[in-house]
Formats: structure tokens, sequence, C-alpha cells
């Protein structure tokens, strides 16, 4: 099938589809419209390079290091992720780790955190005590705000440690300033006995041989990419949608946006608020050096989490234990993640509204379509980049067909809830 001009799907059309972004959003939607649709697409982006966020950077030694992603799984979205990318990239599994050290002073123990290894440090003991007596309790966690869910789930002095620090450092918000819904979705009252250690997922995790940048070259392969091109306007009008970049006018009947979408739209409501952060690369001559800690099993922590507020380092990512898998030799790469609230990285859960304003805005102009992390302000892995994707793809002759309050929820319906 192909796209039609008028907004049907049917076969032989010469329909024009402009995707905005060359990211690992943009580049997956223009690759499916070509092969499942028979889209003819062009893609603007305002980089020199693909890939957004999605990149394998080198250190002015030659060594790799990731900003965005660094590893696939199967974390909120779909299966499919790893069937898809295998068709462009060689996977190879890798034990992926995170742990945390609570204090400066204290040794660094998996995370999420188990009553094992807590029970190792200077106040296991008290958060044993609290632990044993909300069990004896037998009451749901409270829900007034995330601050009583954690206390009432975990004891005050575990989320003291663990999340209050890091709340505030990252999110800019006090615990007490967010809702119990936020504990409840990324399951952080739940505690094992002994940890199992790996990054959750729902299956083993994968680091593509030679990085992530191979994957673009094959995404957008056949496709006129422009880059350098910078959207500063999409409007519609009697000869169907144009895209305004570098001072000419392009015309589509379909555009993909995966740019911002407040600034799509002009900042019309006020700019969408973002958390973010910005690195620090430090290079190890010895692997060995660049160790962050390991696993009662031996294995590397290849993330470490620092919540205390007297470091503005909120995460560290061992690259040799990401690169290397179980054989570590050589130098390697330590990146250190410091907030930094003007990199669009992580939306938050208090701009819902502003975004659905502009969301319903980009619902009147037939033929838009916001996709990804930024159009649709949701933080996505991979998987569920690929889901978010696959869900347009199925509902795109609907979009295309439907009045603009049916857009909205068809778009909605798109971008998903927080847990996919």
């Amino acid at each position: 099938m192909v796209l039609a001009a008028r907004g049907r799907l049917g076969r032989g059309s010469d329909v024009k589809v402009i995707v905005i972004g060359a990211g690992f959003a943009g580049a997956c939607t223009a690759w499916l419209l070509r092969e499942r649709l028979g889209a003819q697409v062009t893609i603007l982006e305002q980089d020199q390079l693909p890939g957004g966020m999605l990149r394998t950077l080198h250190t002015p030694e030659g060594l790799p290091y990731e900003y965005g992603p660094r590893v696939v799984s199967v974390f909120r979205g779909t299966p499919g992720i790893l069937p898809f990318l295998g068709q462009f990239l060689k996977l190879e599994e890798r034990r992926i780790y995170q742990g945390t050290r609570l204090r400066p002073e204290w040794p660094v123990i998996p995370f999420p955190v188990d009553r094992t290894s807590l029970g190792q440090l200077p106040c296991g003991a008290q958060i044993e005590r609290e632990l044993a007596g909300i069990a004896a309790a037998g009451r749901p966690p409270a829900e007034g705000n995330l601050e009583e869910y954690l206390e009432s789930a975990l004891g005050p002095t575990l989320t003291a440690l663990a999340f209050a620090g890091f709340n505030c450092k990252f999110w800019g918000r006090r615990l007490s300033e967010m809702p119990a819904a936020w504990g409840k979705l990324r399951r952080l009252d739940r505690i094992a006995a002994v940890g199992d250690f790996r990054l959750p997922s729902e299956a083993p995790h994968y680091y593509p041989r030679g990085g992530f940048n191979p994957l673009f070259a094959q995404l957008l392969d056949g496709f006129e990419v422009r880059y350098g091109s910078r959207v500063t306007n999409v409007a519609r009008n009697e000869r169907g949608i144009t895209v305004a970049s570098g001072g000419a006018e392009l015309r589509a009947d379909l555009v993909i946006a995966t740019a911002p979408i407040d600034a799509l739209l002009g900042f019309r409501f006020g700019a969408l608020e973002w958390r973010g952060y910005r690195v620090e690369v430090q290079v190890h001559a010895d692997a060995a050096q660049a160790e962050l800690g390991r696993a009662p099993d031996g294995i590397p922590f290849a993330w470490l989490y620092t919540p205390w507020l007297e470091t503005p380092v909120c995460r560290s990512t061992d690259f040799a234990a990401i690169h290397q898998g179980a054989v570590r030799s050589g130098p390697s790469v330590v990146l250190r993640e410091i907030p930094d609230d003007g990199v669009r990285m992580y939306p938050v859960w208090w701009e819902d509204e502003k975004f659905y304003r502009y969301l319903g805005e980009a619902s009147r102009i037939r033929g838009l379509v916001p996709l990804g992390r930024l159009g649709l302000y949701k933080y996505v892995t991979m998987d569920s980049t690929l889901a978010m994707t696959e869900r347009l793809i199925d509902v795109l002759e609907r979009y295309l067909a439907a009045a603009a309050p049916e857009r909205f929820e068809i778009a909605r319906h798109v971008r998903g809830d927080w847990s996919n």
C-alpha cells in the first residue's frame, strides 16, 4: 500500500511526506512509511548529522561513548525492537547492572536496592527495623504525595538516602511536591530480599557492534535528507501543508514532526519545561581504573547513582562495561552526568496541561503529526519509540480523514502513557 494524497491509503500515489528530524523517531518513521506504505519521504534535519541523541561520539583519543541511549532492550515498548534493529545492526548481549552509593563514604550496592545489600550499610539495621514495622502494620502505601508514598512503603531512612536528594538535584522538586503516582509507575515501593542486579527490563540488554551510528546510514539509505535545515514554521493552506525552512517554503501532503512541539508552534503557550544533563568525560588509561564498583556476582556496574546533594553528579557510566562486555582491557571512558535544565531530555509531569494545549493546536492543522520524545513530550526508549511509530502507522489513514477533535484523541493514543 501507499499513501494517497487525499488522506486515504491506496496504491500508486505521488503523495509528498516531510519528516522533520533525523533522530531515531524520524528515521524510523521515514523507513516504515516507505517500506510499509510506499510513501515518498523527504527528511529535514537541522544538524549536520543524523541520530539526535542516539549517537556514538568519540573522545579526542578516538574512544567511543554515548550521550543518550547506551543499550537496547525491551523496557516499556515492544519486543519488536530487537528483530527490527537486527535487520541493520549486529547486537551483542551485555550484562548491564546499575548500582548506587547512598553516601560518599559508603560501599556501592545494587540499584534497585535489596535488603541483603542494605544490610551491609551502617544504617542497615535501622532500615530493616522500619521495613519490619511497615510489614507488621499491613497497610498499603499512603498516596498523598511521593514522600508519603515512599516513607510508608520503604521507611523514612531509605527514602531520605536513596530518593530525597536525587529528586531535588535532578527534578528540582522535593518529594512532597511530586505525586504518589510517580512512585507507583516506577514501582519504587518494591524491595527484594536479594537483588538480581540487572537493569530492569523484559529482555537481555544489547550493544550494537560498532556503535549506533551505522544504524542511520542504513535507515536513511535512499532518502533525500536535507541537513542544516532548520524548520521555522508549519502552516496549512489550500495547497496542503507548507514547511518554512531556510528561507524557502516546501509543500507536503503530510508532515511528521519530531521537532519540539512548543518551538514548532511558536511557543504560543510558553516554553515546555524539561530536565536533562550535561556530561563530563573522563578517559582512563586502564579499563580497570574506570570501574564504578561490582555487584555481588562480580560483574562491574555499568551505571552508578550518587543521590546525595553534596555532589552535582547524578549518575556515572562506565563504558568499558557496555562496550567491551566481560573482557575489559585498554583505555576506557567514564561519563559523569550533571543536571542541566537547558537540555531537552526528560519531560516533567507538571507540564501536561500546557502540552495538551499544544497537542490540541497541532491537531487543528490537518496533515501535521507530532511524534517522538520532542514532538509528543514523552520520555521514550528505543523500544517505546518504535512502538509509538508503529501505532501511528496503524492509525494513519484514520488520522488523515478525521476532524480535529478526533485527531487529538488519535494523537493521544499514538503518544501512549508513561508505561509504554
